[in-house]
């Protein structure tokens, strides 16, 4: 795992891109706290900040190959390079097997630009081909590794996070609008979009190649690629039987974590005492055989502390519990930390307790296993099964649904953030609206429209009114051609699972997992996210994923005997401080002061009186608005900390260009 950066710039000298490229891997150095190594080969440099992992106790290195034409850097872990270093020996490529990405460059040198194809694990991996000058960067499939990339003439750069290039004097921090737009619906930056014009992300699954200052892209895997090219039962058994389903899902899954357990540093488990984390858990256990720790939060008020059913878990399994505790005052903390070390904002209030818990867990071990990716697998979202009576909520007379939800408001007990009140508010608040609509109204931060008053007038502008769900309308335009969906039909349930697994899992948690336990020098593993277990899920019939009232059916009964009966019986509850309360209790200070019209105002990406309304609603209690203000609380502080802030750096005159 590490931080990686590079420059492609023919006009500059090598001691100027060598300067260059030496800022941006420190500014990376918290990804990489084992070393870093620098290299220069005429029209680019290159350079890495290492977490060691595998081969720990070899130093950081700039990766080559036998005759150094094919230089590269990569952070990340390759879980199948004993296999591949294996293969690639036996074809005549002269290397001693060390670091799992020592390998790429003669991969490269076999597959070209297909090398991506053949790696299981997470990764984003440049590599420069000096015969032919030629940059090729690679992202994993599921966006578990982060790339950002900017364009400037003939100069191309990478990094690992926004932060390292804006230390780019070429790089301006002109926030993006329609880019911005999008943040305030789904609350987290999906697809290409970054917050500055001048930034992009390289999306999850692709493959880039630059030559000569041109561009060429292309996607070398989609998570519905199985659904649209096998044959009827090929990717599963003929035998459909609920045995059959369990059993086959049970395999896939002891596969997917023993892949991910480390053989050669320590590591530890995050349990949040849901199924996915708790079966992540056990089937860890089972592969590696000692005694490892556990880590869990608990968050002091009533409605969101799982850390008792994290216990029960880890009592069954006699690891090293470790219980992190979080009140409003360390959650605070936790927001001006974020703060102080994010390049763009996250519209997702979990981050505090998740960069608590990376904190502690750094101090103990170097990588920790998660279970991010279960529910978009597995279908364990309430919004699943709400899309299903939608059709309900529609045919409601408009007086009789005012009246319901102004009940289900003033009913709604201030505690919890899963009850019936709060469903019944979503579920009739959503009347009338197409499907991905509707399932972003219930899981993102604003409506479109919503979205688009927001921005502060010169942002709002520049952009199309469509802009804020042009995520939402390029996926539904590709499943309707691959007639996965059909107009006038009801999306099926893989159309959500797939729409969140695009944009919230890519943007929002895999985002937020990846820069706080990086932040401290952690590495995460989501073992959900093997490639072969992700086709697994999505190839299951709908019924093994959700029947009756029940999400994840078939992962439930695949738990049976594994988890305690507590973990698989109780209604899911997420991973969430309770910021709704907070905020209009002990931190209603700090939202009135970071959101007030003034601060706004001089911040220049939010709009004062859109803002005033929605903080006026929430905090006066007239509707539950604590997702939206959150991600306008982050929109706010990033905003003053990275564009209005007076120690930018200072841009090198010499190197504008």
């Amino acid at each position: 795992m590490c931080g990686i950066a590079g420059l492609v710039a023919p006009d500059l000298s090598p001691p100027e891109r060598l300067e260059l490229v030496r800022n941006m891997v420190h500014r990376l150095r918290h990804r990489g706290p084992s070393g870093e190594a620098l290299w220069d080969g005429g029209e680019c440099a290159m350079g890495i900040a290492r977490l060691a992992i595998v081969a720990p106790n070899q130093p950081a290195r700039v990766l080559e190959n036998e005759t150094g034409d094919i230089v590269g850097v990569a952070n990340g872990e390759l879980y199948n390079h004993r296999a591949l270093e294996h293969d690639l020996l036996s074809r005549g490529h002269d290397f001693t097997p060390g670091p799992d990405t020592l390998l790429l460059p003669h991969l490269y040198e076999e597959r070209n630009h297909d090398f991506p194809e053949a790696l299981d694990g997470m990764f984003a991996i440049a590599l420069w081909d000096r015969t032919t000058r030629t940059l090729t960067l690679a992202r994993d499939r599921a966006g578990e590794k982060p790339l950002f990339v900017s364009a400037h003439g003939r100069r191309f750069a990478f990094a690992s996070e926004p932060g390292a290039l804006l230390s780019l004097p070429w790089v301006a921090r002109t926030p993006a609008a329609a880019a911005l737009s999008r943040f305030l619906v789904h609350g987290a930056f999906a697809g290409d979009d970054t917050a500055y014009e001048s930034i992009r992300q390289l999306p999850p699954g692709h493959v880039l190649v630059v030559k000569d200052g041109f561009e060429r892209i292309r996607r070398f895997w989609r998570p519905w690629d199985s659904l649209v090219h096998a044959s009827p039962g090929a990717a599963l058994p003929t035998d459909h039987s609920d045995a059959t389903l369990i059993a086959t899902t049970r395999e896939a899954l002891t596969r997917a974590v023993a892949s991910r357990v480390p053989a050669e540093v320590p590591f530890g488990v995050f349990l949040s005492g849901g199924i996915d984390s708790g079966l992540v858990a056990v089937l860890a256990a089972k592969a590696h055989g000692s005694r490892f720790p556990t880590f869990s939060m608990r968050i002091d008020h009533p409605g969101y502390d799982e850390s008792p059913l994290a216990a029960l878990v880890a009592q069954s399994l006699g690891t090293d519990h470790h219980e992190v505790g979080m009140d409003v005052r360390s959650g605070e903390r936790a927001l001006r930390d974020w703060v102080a070390r994010m390049d763009q904002p996250l519209g997702d209030p979990s981050l505090l307790p998740t960069w608590l818990l990376s904190e502690y867990a750094s101090k103990h071990v170097p990588v920790v296993l998660t279970g991010e990716g279960g529910d978009e697998l597995f279908g364990g979202y309430p919004t699943y099964l709400g899309h299903r009576h939608a059709a309900i909520a529609d045919r409601i007379p408009a007086p009789r649904a005012a009246v319901v939800l102004e009940l289900a408001r003033r009913f709604r007990p201030k505690h919890h953030h899963v009850t019936v009140a709060h469903l019944l508010e979503r579920f009739l608040g959503v009347r009338g609206l197409s499907p991905f609509e509707r399932h972003l109204a219930w899981f993102g931060a604003a409506r479109h429209g919503e979205a688009i008053t927001l921005l502060a007038p010169a942002l709002r502008a520049q952009i199309r009114d469509d802009a804020p769900l042009a995520h939402a309308r390029t996926l539904e335009r590709q499943l309707s051609d691959m007639e996965l969906m059909r107009v006038g039909e009801a999306p099926p349930l893989v159309a959500y699972q797939l729409l969140d697994f695009e944009t919230y899992l890519a943007g929002d948690l895999l985002t937020k997992v990846d820069r706080c336990t990086m932040a401290h020098g952690v590495e995460s593993r989501a073992p959900f996210l093997q490639a072969s277990l992700i086709a697994h899920a999505f190839d299951l019939p709908e019924s093994a994923r959700l029947r009756g009232t029940s999400g994840k059916w078939v992962l439930k009964q695949a738990a049976q005997q594994l988890l305690p009966r507590e973990i698989l019986d109780r209604r899911k509850q997420g991973f969430s401080p309770p910021f709704s309360t907070w905020s209009r209790g002990p931190l209603r200070g700090l939202v009135l002061d970071a959101l007030s019209p003034g601060r706004v105002q001089a911040a220049g990406v939010l709009d004062p009186n859109a803002v005033q309304r929605i903080v006026r609603d929430h905090l006066e209690a007239r509707e539950d608005r604590g997702r939206t203000l959150w991600t306008l609380l982050a929109m706010q502080l990033w905003a003053e900390h990275w564009l209005t802030s007076a120690d930018l750096p200072a841009a090198a005159s010499s190197l504008h260009g």
